[in-house]
């Protein structure tokens, strides 16, 4: 198998897979040759150079256009933060999907007295913390029901009913009678969802989850957690093609019979 052919079947099997090797045909890969990025001179393979490697200031640490990890394939489907589109970038704390019961400033901010859990769900108010916001109509400072203010910031006896589909005070969430086990980020027949990215637990697809605001890591980070609970740099077995990887064979990046540089860039294209 040639370089160029293990490279093309490196772009079809896509993140993290490994190749096939031939009769120990592990010789024989030409490696590219290196650019540098960083330098203030857009180079082939270079979508960019903006003289640094810092993250987040619009040209990546790969020297490529950089766009958010829920976006898609730059270059495929070049993209950029789109506040109201339902899906987080780096750069947005919030993503309502242009709900209007408040709670994100236009893809900005996350409103005092609110929390945003799902991103294109609403945001919700944060029972107990002694604000009334958005749907409450109290906040006693606990979420203890029998005490005049409900468990949801509703002022008792409350006639709100979890199932109705509608969201009433600081419920999280109520899809109706559709309502069924609280899978992640669906709603549970508590109102509730079952799991989420910033609720302090980690979730089966995610690599890590630090809590509300502190899952803040950039990529190119193998410390922290980055914003929707992922690692995201080049060398840990997924193709972050969003900031320029062309592949990534994790621990195997640079070795004989992989086609993956350990700048994960594909090798004899």
């Amino acid at each position: 198998m040639t370089a160029r052919a293990l490279a093309l079947a490196a772009l079809a099997i896509g993140c993290g897979s490994s190749l096939p090797r031939e009769g120990g045909s592990d010789a024989g890969l030409d490696v590219a040759a290196h650019t540098v990025c960083g330098d203030g001179t857009v180079d082939p393979g270079e979508e960019c150079d903006d003289g640094n490697l810092t993250f987040g200031d619009g040209c990546s640490k790969l020297c490529q256009v950089e766009c958010s990890f829920e976006c898609g394939t730059c270059g495929a489907r070049p993209c950029i933060p789109v506040c109201f589109d339902g899906m987080l970038s780096a750069s947005e704390p919030c993503d309502d999907a242009e709900a209007d019961n408040g709670g994100c400033d236009n893809c900005r901010m996350i409103t005092v007295g609110w929390r945003c859990p799902v991103p294109g769900r609403p945001c919700v108010p944060i029972c107990g913390d002694g604000l009334i916001v958005g749907p409450e109509a109290c906040d006693d400072r606990n979420t203890a029901a029998g005490d005049g203010c409900s468990e949801i910031c509703l002022l008792e006896p409350s006639t709100a009913v979890c199932g109705n589909g509608v969201i009433e005070g600081a419920e999280e969430c109520d899809d109706g009678p559709t309502s069924g086990a609280a899978g992640y980020k669906q709603c549970g027949p508590d109102c509730r969802y079952g799991g989420y990215c910033g609720d302090g637990i980690v979730d089966p697809g995610e690599d890590c989850d630090l809590g509300a605001g502190n899952n803040v890591a950039g990529y190119g980070t193998k410390d922290g957690c980055a914003f929707n609970c992922r690692f995201h740099f080049c060398g840990d077995g997924v193709e972050d093609a969003d900031q320029g990887e062309q592949c990534d064979f994790g621990q195997n990046n640079g070795k004989a019979g992989a086609p993956c540089s350990l700048e994960c860039r594909v090798l004899g294209l």
